[in-house]
């Protein structure tokens, strides 16, 4: 019997912890690099609400024009398979934004920003670069890592 009420007190909590969306979370390039033709963003989701949330899967990930604007972009998972992350409050979750930058390009895509959702979300966060450019001609492709408990670079 204290099995099964065990069991129940863990699929109970459990079963409280909702799924982050954008209002609780703040997004953060914790840091970047280069390689030839690619730029990578080190990216960070970090819990602002006061209560954990938990992020299983890839974020979708939108990039955005001068007026935050969506631009038509494909997106490829690597890293993968995915695994739940729990993020107590004030932790991160981390995960990789890769692009094209090589040239010659038949014409370029440029983005001021991204929007990322994380999975089973309806609201994402949105984070500012300023003006880049991928190589196009669009719609835009980028590779997108699932959200992991630690850093993976």
């Amino acid at each position: 019997m204290a099995a099964l009420a065990a069991g129940l007190a863990s699929a109970d909590t459990a079963a409280v912890v909702r799924t982050c969306g954008g209002a609780g979370l703040r997004i953060d390039k914790i840091g970047a690099n280069a390689s030839t033709s690619h730029r990578t963003w080190d990216m960070a989701l970090r819990n602002v609400s006061s209560s954990p949330c938990q992020i299983h899967g890839y974020p979708s990930i939108r990039l955005l024009d001068s007026g935050a604007r969506p631009i038509a972009t494909n997106v490829v998972h690597n890293l993968g398979p995915p695994h739940t992350v729990l993020l107590k409050p004030f932790q991160r979750g981390f995960f990789e934004f890769t692009y094209a930058v090589s040239a010659p390009c038949p014409a370029a895509v440029f983005a001021y920003g991204i929007r990322a959702t994380p999975p089973h979300a309806r609201t994402g966060v949105v984070w500012y670069q300023g003006k880049f450019d991928l190589c196009g001609p669009g719609p835009a492709n980028v590779v997108v890592s699932p959200v992991l408990a630690h850093k993976p670079f």
